[in-house]
């Protein structure tokens, strides 16, 4: 029987150096962040809809800041809608003159962004008068690719957006 000097080493210190590797649960927890930050980047791509939301409320606030700069400087406001954009005026000694400030500046519609007034019409004008009230209600029809919204202005000045 042959004897050998070689000796069977414990278990504990087979584990050393030469039997690296990932556990189950370290395995899961990369794939869980890789999956947060392919979430966060899907959610910060700008899409056809987030587009014509954001438009949407951006319209709506200036229209409401419109209402407000009327009834402030007790005159009339105007805004003027086309098919390339809208833009801003006031009443100033019986002419209409561009309403001064960067909110109010003229603006163009996103490329592939489709108006129409609510009788269908390309070019539409909402007032608003000293009180705040519009002489011209109308429903704004925002549409880009699939997407729509749909700015409402009442006769009382009230500003809501539908989807």
């Amino acid at each position: 029987m042959p004897i050998s000097a070689e000796t069977v080493e414990p278990r504990a210190a087979r584990r050393g150096v030469g039997n690296r590797g990932f556990t189950l649960v370290e395995l899961m927890v990369v794939l869980a962040i890789l999956a947060l930050a392919a979430t966060a980047v899907v959610l910060t791509i700008p899409g056809e809809e987030r587009g014509l939301r954001s438009e949407a409320d951006r319209l709506a606030a200036r229209l409401a800041a419109a209402r407000d700069v009327a009834v402030i400087e007790g005159r009339s406001v105007a805004v003027d809608f086309a098919p390339s954009g809208y833009g801003f005026a006031r009443r100033v000694d019986g002419a209409w003159q561009p309403l001064p400030g960067r909110a109010f500046e003229r603006r163009n519609w996103p490329s592939g962004t489709g108006f129409a007034a609510g009788d269908g019409q390309a070019v539409a004008r909402i007032l608003f008068d000293r009180v705040g009230t519009s002489p011209t209600p109308q429903a704004l029809r925002l549409s880009s690719g699939d997407a729509r919204a749909v700015i409402r202005v009442s006769a009382t000045g009230e500003i809501g957006r539908d989807e």
